[in-house]
């Protein structure tokens, strides 16, 4: 077949990835296949590609202001463990409706057994928890104070039956105290029992987290008088930058209840062998906070947060 009189014949064959390649038959010399280029296009996209990835981890890894920037999550991690929803933890609670017949008496097993098995009791007089803080920053986190954060405050209304378990033995893990009872409470130092609150606990501390580092508080909150539902709000200072962080009790408010009026029912330890009786509501108070019922502070301690 002459030059004049060839006709071009193009033949498309499809690849297992699905790229076209086009012969052009008729002279074997004149064979082209464009895979080889658009190979060779893709190769240098995907090497282009990954110098600016590593390009950007290597910048990431030695500027930390560039890695909080990209940090994900809160400054600090928190896990929050509230003791005084069990048993062996001193406290008293408020139960709704009657908790114990006329006359019956039950063991210390026992009513622990029935606080296991309910959900709608509410700490009274004080809540103890323990809060521990991760930090999730390049930059240390500096604490430069707590605050109370209210959701609500009222009366407590009278009815159901106050549980009340007298202290069993000391709890180190308390650090800080506050007075909800006060009208703008600040955190004070707590003796290990959270027995009596001291002085301002951030006129001498501080606290600062590392990334990676673990600290734990412990905190107990007592009112005497009030019903209060709130968070706590930590006041943080980053590279220099002011910021707050809220912590509540899992996906609830911290809840405290002080003492009501009148109660249907007190139940409190009666006899050497920690079996729980009816009694009467003063009684059920002194064995808690003493009397006359006050949230106890250290001795020179003002009342009132200035």
């Amino acid at each position: 077949m002459g030059d004049g009189d060839r006709r071009e014949v193009r033949q498309q064959v499809r690849s297992g990835r699905g790229s076209v390649n086009t012969l052009a038959a008729g002279d074997v010399g004149d064979v082209h296949v464009t895979n080889n280029y658009y190979r060779a296009k893709w190769a240098g996209a995907i090497a282009l590609a990954m110098a600016i990835v590593f390009g950007v981890v290597y910048y990431l890894a030695g500027d930390p202001d560039a890695r909080d920037a990209f940090a994900g999550g809160p400054s600090l991690r928190v896990t929050v463990q509230t003791k005084d929803s069990v048993m062996n933890h001193n406290g008293a609670w408020l139960f709704p409706g009657s908790l114990l017949r006329a006359g019956q008496t039950l063991h210390t097993d026992q009513v622990a057994a029935v606080m296991s098995k309910r959900s709608d009791t509410v700490d009274t007089y004080e809540t103890t928890t323990l809060v521990t803080l991760e930090g999730n920053r390049s930059h240390t986190v500096d604490i430069t104070g707590i605050h109370i954060k209210v959701r609500s405050k009222v009366t407590p209304a009278p009815g159901g039956t106050l549980l009340v378990y007298p202290s069993q033995g000391e709890d180190t893990n308390i650090k800080i105290g506050f007075n909800l009872d006060e009208p703008e409470p600040v955190p004070r130092n707590a003796d290990p029992e959270g027995k009596a609150f001291g002085g301002r606990y951030f006129d001498d501390h501080s606290v600062s987290v590392k990334k990676g580092e673990i600290v734990n508080f412990g905190f107990t909150f007592q009112t005497v008088k009030w019903d209060v539902t709130y968070d706590l709000v930590l006041d943080e200072v980053i590279d220099g930058e002011h910021t707050t962080q809220t912590v509540t009790n899992g996906s609830r408010p911290f809840h405290t209840r002080g003492f009501a009026s009148a109660y249907d029912q007190a139940v409190a330890p009666y006899s050497q062998d920690g079996s729980f009786a009816v009694t009467d509501r003063a009684k059920a108070m002194e064995g808690m906070c003493g009397r006359p019922c006050t949230v106890r502070l250290a001795q020179g301690t003002p009342a009132t947060a200035k």
